[in-house]
């Protein structure tokens, strides 16, 4: 074969390749615990400690309610390096103690509750600790008791004059209480605001049965309410909207041909969650079918959803179709309506309505995009209640949600995105914190010589990373449109302008991360069809794992900085979907307890190692691992109740198998339910490489619990020599690894392998 058939051999897609069960190795697991702290002077912090506990009883006993001899609610401060949650700790402290775990808010700290009579007999514990008689080890691992502040409660009135007669508040009541004291709860709340002249205007509760109230109090009853010990949070009432803009540079799409490579009935489906869908006539074949809320009373926009739905259908080059006088849709839509498009929803409507909404459709496609936001950025240290809804409607209903970043205008204020994202005003708006939701950034699509973005960088308007607990967000990035200023005016950059097909059947020009999502909704429901079982979290491993990015350039602190514009990069779906020549992809699917670890085995071909130069970079290995742990909003930054480690091991070039990781954990973060990284590997042998996967959880998972977790694994030759990294190891495996599915190749059919 001639060297042109050979470079043409190396883009032929090939099926990636499946680690089956019998390339596991179980191995048990015995976590060991470390003692409590014991260099500190007793009798001196105990001492300390009865400052607070007298403090809390104080408190206590001035503020009556129905609840005084059954509730007492306060605070426990752990040494700063503790965490109150940990195996071990909780265990000492909490329920040895029967203290009950209500909320927390950064990982040392916890709210917790009791009975009065548990109360006292832990103040007796106390007072024999103070005076030398008890040791109680556990003492030594908290540094305070406190009683409940009004700061603790997370107001956020810094707008509200005191001459408002009526703020509209969403209070948060105490978690994780029986069914009955919860109902007692609503009960005493809805008279404490007739007392006030307030009024209690709806209920709900989150999926963890926490009692959320939405009221109109007026200002002078605030302060009266949040000394209530059953008050945990008092904000102003949250609401959720679209983003609708006008637009740029109309043109009519009437007339244009529509073009399906196969019945449309058969393309993949996704779920716009939206104001509503309505499509030209000549992209009617694209809408798959409808659903609208119940207690939505009267016709909806369609503004932002027809235009989030154009992207999903035609992808991002709607303007070089548009050219061709050419539509070809690759994905359909259902149209979801949450919201009316003209008034901003409540956000217990707008959980309570998707909630609705996945049901009712989840048994037609499990893909959602959702592109709303908050105006503001997220708290640091809490997920939203929406953003939890999410997580746990995705884990429950196995779903996925595609989320938007959310936008700013500080690019009209700056003049580089340096400047932006050093703005804490710049960080994402929920509900992309979502853990498990794929939350996407814009980037822009070309370079315009006015505006502060090139081609694939951030977009101005486009928020950026961390999320709650430094989770990795944006997931991804895709092109959501490019804006610049000049002469105090603001202009969208036509040449990487986000192009939608409005309600009115017109292309015209837009911008935002609404228009970045629905690129990543198109792409995860065409790789997720292309999937045997049509497995969710496969196809976003591999969508993950394949991104294309920079990390490999930069050191941890321009690392950082690139992952909270970028995350791992931008999408490239032909590699998520297939391997090739040059670079080949193990895919493994499992699930994983506490006590238990596993020894993954891929191969490392020998046309591979045969390349092996010290000093040259070779080949890349690539880990992606995914897992999908307990989340529980009430524990605040340590929301996530388990996480799955990954350890690379590679075969040097003495035959040993060692341990290859990134230093500083990075792409391995403790408490990091996405693990990516990669090593570049110079000198090494071929042979049985591993993964090493270990499962950390928090106290209420059991040892016999299982979580699910998704491995992806690549090869990919960085030499300039043309290798068949795939049909190596295919040939010296003897067909081990079996191919994931068919895939066609110069219109010949590959079968599946066994």
């Amino acid at each position: 074969m001639d060297e042109k058939n050979e470079r043409k051999k190396s883009k032929e897609p090939k099926p990636h390749l499946v680690i089956p069960d019998d390339e596991v190795i179980d191995v048990n697991y015995t976590p060991t615990s470390r003692p409590p702290k014991t260099n500190i002077d007793q009798t001196k912090h105990g001492i300390s400690l009865k400052e607070g506990f007298k403090s809390i009883a104080e408190r206590h006993r001035e503020k009556v309610s129905p609840f005084s001899e059954e509730i007492v609610v306060f605070k426990v401060e752990l040494q700063e390096e503790e965490c109150a949650d940990a195996r071990g700790n909780y265990e000492k402290i909490f329920e040895n103690n029967q203290l009950k775990i209500n909320t927390m808010r950064r990982s040392h700290e916890a709210v917790v509750s009791t009975t009065f009579q548990n109360f006292k007999v832990l103040n007796e514990k106390l007072d024999n600790y103070a005076s030398g008689k008890n040791k109680y080890d556990f003492f030594n691992l908290v540094s305070s008791f406190k009683r409940i502040e009004k700061q603790d409660k997370q107001i956020n009135f810094s707008e509200i004059s005191t001459s408002d007669k009526e703020i509209d508040v969403q209070i948060t009541l105490l978690p994780h209480l029986s069914e009955n004291q919860n109902s007692r709860m609503i009960t005493y709340i809805n008279e404490l605001l007739k007392s006030m002249d307030g009024k209690m205007l709806s209920e709900f509760y989150l999926s963890d049965k926490t009692p959320v109230i939405r009221a109109l109090i007026p200002s002078s009853g605030l302060n009266q309410a949040i000394d209530e010990e059953i008050i945990m949070q008092i904000e102003p009432t949250p609401f959720l909207s679209p983003t609708n803009r006008n637009g740029n540079k109309r043109k009519s799409v009437d007339g244009i041909r529509v073009e399906f490579e196969s019945n449309p009935e058969e393309l993949p489906l996704v779920c716009v969650l939206d104001d509503g869908i309505r499509f030209p006539d000549n992209l009617s074949d694209c809408l798959a079918g409808m659903w609208q809320a119940s207690d939505i009373d009267k016709k909806t926009s369609c503004n932002h959803g027809t235009k989030v739905a154009s992207r999903v259908v035609l992808g991002d080059d709607i303007d070089a179709q548009y050219n061709a006088k050419l539509f070809t849709p690759k994905v359909r839509v259902i149209d979801a309506r949450i919201c009316d498009g003209y008034n901003p929803v409540y956000e217990g409507d707008f959980i309570r309505r998707i909630r609705e909404a996945v049901l009712a459709i989840k048994e037609q496609t499990r893909i959602f995009c959702l592109s709303f936001n908050s105006n503001d950025p997220i708290d640091s240290f809490k997920v939203s209640n929406l953003a939890f809804e999410l997580d746990v409607l995705s884990k429950r209903h196995d779903v996925q949600f595609i989320l938007s970043m959310g936008n700013h205008d500080l690019w009209t204020i700056y003049d580089s995105l340096a400047e932006i994202i050093d703005d804490d005003d710049s960080r994402l708006a929920s509900p992309g914190e979502s853990f498990f939701g794929i939350t996407v950034g814009s980037v822009s699509r070309e370079n315009h010589q006015y505006s502060m973005s090139g081609k694939y960088q951030l977009s101005p308007f486009s928020r950026v990373g961390y999320g709650v607990a430094g989770c990795e967000k944006p997931n991804i990035v895709y092109p959501g449109g490019n804006v610049y200023k000049r002469d105090d005016k603001k202009f969208i950059a036509a040449n990487s302008a986000a192009y939608v097909i409005s309600k009115n059947g017109e292309m015209i020009q837009e911008y935002g991360t609404s228009f970045s999502a629905p690129l990543a909704a198109r792409d995860i429901a065409i790789l997720n069809s292309s999937l045997p079982h049509e497995d969710l979290l496969i196809a976003k491993a591999l969508l993950l794992h394949h991104c294309e990015n920079e990390l490999e350039t930069l050191n941890q602190q321009e690392r950082e900085i690139y992952q909270r514009m970028h995350g791992v990069g931008i999408a490239n779906k032909d590699l998520s979907q297939y391997s090739y020549a040059n670079i080949s992809t193990y895919i493994r699917r499992g699930q994983l307890k506490r006590l238990t670890k596993q020894r993954v085995k891929f191969y490392m071909p020998t046309v591979m190692a045969d390349q092996s130069k010290r000093g040259k970079q070779v080949c890349k290995v690539k880990v992606t691992c995914l897992s999908v742990p307990k989340v529980d909003k009430q524990k605040g930054e340590q929301y996530l109740r388990g996480y799955v480690d990954t350890s690379f091991k590679k075969i040097n070039s003495n035959g040993t198998l060692t341990i290859d990781n990134p230093p500083q954990k990075i792409g391995r973060g403790k408490w990091k339910h996405v693990h990516h990284f990669s090593s570049i590997l110079t000198t090494f042998n071929s042979g049985e490489y591993e993964i090493w996967l270990t499962l950390y959880t928090k106290p209420e998972i059991t040892d016999d619990e299982e979580v699910d977790y998704a491995l992806i694994v690549s090869i990919e030759n960085l030499t300039e020599t043309d290798l068949d990294i795939h049909e190596s190891i295919t040939q010296e495996t003897h067909n081990r690894f079996r191919y994931l599915q068919e895939v066609e190749v110069d219109n010949l059919d590959v079968s599946e392998m066994e």
